[in-house]
């Protein structure tokens, strides 16, 4: 076995291939290009070869004389290196340059490191330990103690009892030898330790002045989950709430509804503690919360509850992708309880309120109930509703489904393709791009994912591309350049600034591992662009994942399922980790799930998700639900049990399509007829 370091020195050699074999012509040209920009890459260049002297001189110019972006990444690197005082020199030179959170942060990171306690005292003598970043109230919170400083506890409450608990509020905690019952009590919610919670909950609420926001959502959640009784839980919040402000008293309201939601016969007094939540939520996030569990507790009464809280609210969210999972919930019992024409009314009901994925959902699956005369609607509105899952927002599967069921020429179904996502109007940032198409340019493909991770809603279609292309060329089993490049790619696929165009669409839809996934199929005669819908869907190309449940490698095989897959094809000794191996064995596995499901690729597919067993009972259940011979597989696919399965079946058929259409000129149309077997 090769060493990883040794992997990844051929990984970028492989990257700086390019940029090497132009020479100084090619270094010129690229100077010429990004001017004093590019003395920031050079000195990274230098950086890995151990050349410090050169880098820094490289840096300090690249500080003074760079466009904004990158001469504050040069000021950031530089700041790394050199003496002790050099590196707090360089962190003052720093925010003095860019005075903001992240520069006083990284500075009184530096001083912590030194045990400069008195001069992060000073820095932050403004600071607001309610509002900054809980790293730099740590760093002052700290500074006072070690300097035995009288404002200490004060400051230490204030930050620990007015905001979320997080992980540096738990790390000052640890780290004093005692502290207050209180902030013991939101420590020991952070770890979840609700067994005996509940008691100290009503001892720490019994003094109304703990009735705060922050207090009363903690003991919410250990009264939630650490009460043995939820009704007397709830009725000692109902009796606390006296006059309390209206933010402590949403979380009064909101928990005091979910305790009396466990109790059924208690489920009116959860609606109206969930209505009087959102009446007093302090904020947007809370409302659709407290509205959430509204329409739950309402969905659990009775679906004709449901659908009326629907109609009362519906539109009054703020985000309406919060509620796509009720939406997705309530679809299935519509359906399993014969409600065909309450799944029509919904349909209009939330039609422009809803997300735009639920609203496709509703609109295709009513045109669908339609065709197959489960509901009675006139052509014209069948084509309307259609209509309206093609021209949904930013899934794929519902879009495609429609122009199949539209008919649409290939030539239309493209361009639906083509305007796929939410298009958006950001006004990019030509310094940011410029920053990631630098490491692109001078082969710097460690740097590129982090720095998208923050900026990247605030780059172009090109950069994207651009970046995008540079990972997947950089990619080998070694590391995560291939799902790197996919997420990249795919996010901005979903949110362009125009219509997407074959190259993106082939960075979305990668053909990555292509002599392995081409031997496999030829050999087990399994379509090549369904394993490569499988695998995208699976791992995003990603060798080296492995899942909670100890799925291994890129088609997420589990070991007892790979050692029954070696023993049918006499493999003695094998290893998942190998990519080779783990496409082979998953195209057989999957081969194996149509073969033994008379052919039928969308049940293989269920089956590779949620075992065969489990596929051949939902079909017989389904089949019975809605009296049929055989139930259309894309109506079985809403009405599975499970929603990861169902969630499972739509990505992959859409990624099949487009792997169909993208490199093996079938229409889409084509390649879900042969997927649904229609």
């Amino acid at each position: 076995m090769i060493p990883f370091k040794k992997k990844m020195a051929v990984v970028i050699s492989v990257c700086m291939f390019a940029l090497n074999c132009a020479g100084c012509t090619g270094r010129d040209t690229l100077q010429k290009e990004y001017k004093n920009d590019s003395k920031y890459y050079m000195a990274l260049c230098a950086l890995r070869k151990n050349d410090t002297s050169t880098a820094e001189r490289y840096l300090k110019t690249a500080a003074k004389k760079a466009t904004p972006v990158v001469s504050r990444r040069a000021q950031e690197t530089l700041a790394t290196l050199g003496s002790v005082q050099e590196r707090i020199d360089r962190h003052e030179k720093l925010y003095e340059m860019f005075p903001d959170e992240d520069s006083l942060e990284r500075l009184c990171a530096e001083l912590f490191s030194h045990k400069e306690f008195a001069r992060i005292i000073a820095l932050t003598e403004n600071l607001d330990v309610t509002s900054c970043r809980n790293s730099t109230a740590y760093y002052r919170c700290y500074s006072l103690e070690k300097k035995k400083d009288s404002r200490f506890q004060k400051t230490f409450y204030k930050w620990c009892t007015e905001r979320i608990f997080s992980s540096w509020h738990y790390k000052m905690y640890c780290e004093l030898s005692d502290s207050t019952g209180t902030i013991e009590f939101r420590a020991d919610v952070y770890n979840q330790n609700y067994a005996a919670l509940a008691d100290r909950a009503k001892k720490i609420l019994d003094d109304p002045a703990n009735h705060i926001p922050q207090l009363m959502s903690d003991a919410g959640k250990a009264l939630l989950y650490g009460s043995s009784n939820s009704l007397s839980s709830a009725f000692y919040l109902d009796s606390i709430k006296g006059s309390m402000s209206a933010s402590s008293l949403f979380y009064a309201d909101f928990y005091a509804g979910r305790l009396y939601d466990r109790a059924d016969s208690y489920r009116t007094r959860a609606l109206n503690r969930f209505r009087s939540a959102m009446e007093n939520a302090p904020s947007e996030n809370n409302y659709d919360n407290a509205l959430w569990y509204y329409l739950n507790t309402s969905l659990k009464t009775s679906i004709t509850a449901a659908i009326e809280a629907v109609e009362k609210f519906g539109g009054t969210w703020n985000d309406p992708y919060y509620f796509d999972d009720f939406f997705e919930t309530l679809s299935v019992r519509l359906l399993s309880q014969h409600l065909w024409d309450d799944f029509y009314k919904t349909a209009l009901l939330i039609d422009e309120k809803a997300s735009d994925e639920t609203c496709a959902k509703f609109s295709y699956i009513s045109a669908r109930l339609a065709q197959t005369g489960f509901i009675k609607l006139d052509q014209s509105e069948t084509e309307r509703l259609f209509k309206r899952a093609l021209s949904s927002g930013t899934e794929m599967y519902y879009k495609l489904l429609a122009a199949y069921r539209l008919n649409l020429t290939d030539e239309e179904t493209q361009k639906t393709v083509g305007e796929f996502g939410a298009k958006t109007n950001a006004v990019f940032d030509s310094d940011v791009e410029r920053l990631l198409c630098g490491y692109a340019d001078f082969g710097l493909p460690e740097l590129i994912y982090d720095e998208w991770l923050r900026f990247g809603s605030r780059i172009g279609t090109d950069c994207a591309k651009k970046i995008s292309l540079f990972l997947n060329s950089c990619a080998a089993e070694t590391n995560e350049y291939y799902s790197q490049s996919l997420r990249i790619a795919a996010k901005k696929a979903n949110y362009p600034e125009q219509p997407l165009d074959v190259e993106l669409l082939k960075l979305v839809y990668p053909q990555n591992f292509r002599n392995s996934v081409q031997t496999w199929c030829e050999t087990f005669r399994l379509p090549q662009y369904l394993l490569y819908a499988l695998i995208r869907t699976e791992s995003f190309f990603n060798p080296q994942i492995v899942s909670h449940a100890g799925a291994v490698g890129l088609t997420q095989l589990m070991e007892s399922t790979a050692a029954d897959v070696a023993r049918k094809l006499k493999v003695a000794q094998f290893d998942l980790n190998d990519s080779d191996t783990n496409i082979r064995f998953g195209a057989y596995y999957l081969e194996e799930m149509r073969r033994r499901l008379d052919g039928s690729s969308i049940l293989a597919l269920f089956a590779y998700n949620g075992g065969i067993s489990r596929v051949r009972s939902w079909v017989k259940s389904a089949n019975l639900e809605f009296g049929v011979n055989e139930l259309p597989k894309d109506l079985f696919l809403e009405a599975l049990p499970f929603a990861e399965t169902r969630g499972y079946g739509r990505k992959v058929l859409s990624a099949a399509a487009m792997y169909g259409t993208l490199y093996y000129s079938k229409p889409c149309a084509l390649v879900i007829t042969e997927i649904l077997g229609e």
